[in-house]
């Protein structure tokens, strides 16, 4: 039985506010409530998935308070300084501790774009590896270019920034827009702030994360071949 029951309007709006009023103060007056209508139903998807997440990676973090965003942002690298945020994530990955090569999925809400999002990625997407992904992919387009398939069936789109002068010219047209990529993104988009009200959010995430497994078992096989070399 799921636990999640939904993420109201009145919490969008509400971490819209927060953000809008950027003041402590404001934030403690409602912080018992932005709890009960946000950040509780986050913690209620990510136990609802936890057993998914397992069977496709027994490594990955599940612990929903080392997975879920929090209100107040650190500004201490940044150029935006306002200390609450209005958009809000679970990241489905390994443990930080471990090297973030490693893939990640995640789920976002952003109430001032007025849309949530789902997707796989490569946590981080350092340049040397990068490199070696894309020598993963020429040796392994066959299965590569299944699992993107798998993702973009489900809605996903590939989304990071192409280098300005093609890397691999002479590739295949199918296999440029992923050799020439600066990072590695395939996200889905959603306007449907209802649904984030209903429980039906998470078949649809499930849905999603289902399309998205071959893609992270490709993504894992990767990092784990970088690490043995």
């Amino acid at each position: 039985m799921s636990m999640f029951t939904g993420i109201p309007a009145e919490g969008l709006f509400l971490l819209s506010r927060n953000k809008f009023e950027d003041s402590k103060e404001f934030y403690e007056a409602h912080k018992a409530r932005l709890k009960a209508l946000v950040f509780t139903p986050l913690q209620n998807i990510a136990e609802d998935l936890a057993a998914d997440f397992a069977r496709l990676d027994p490594r990955m973090n599940l612990l929903p308070g080392r997975m879920i965003s929090r209100a107040r942002r650190d500004t201490r690298f940044t150029k935006e300084k306002h200390l609450y945020r209005d958009n809000i994530w679970i990241t489905f990955t390994r443990p930080k501790e471990e090297p973030m090569l490693w893939p990640c999925m995640w789920f976002e809400v952003k109430p001032e774009q007025g849309e949530w999002n789902a997707g796989v990625c490569i946590y981080e997407a350092q340049p040397a590896y990068m490199q070696f992904v894309r020598a993963r992919i020429q040796d392994d387009a066959e299965g590569f270019l299944s699992a993107a398939g798998e993702a973009i069936a489900a809605g996903a789109v590939m989304q990071p920034e192409a280098f300005k002068r093609e890397k691999y010219p002479d590739a295949p047209e199918n296999l440029k827009p992923y050799l020439n990529a600066k990072g590695f993104i395939f996200m889905h988009t959603s306007k449907d702030l209802d649904l984030l009200a209903k429980p039906a959010l998470i078949d649809e995430l499930r849905r999603l994360y289902g399309a998205y497994g071959a893609m992270y078992r490709w993504l894992l096989k990767a990092a784990e071949g970088y690490y043995e070399k």
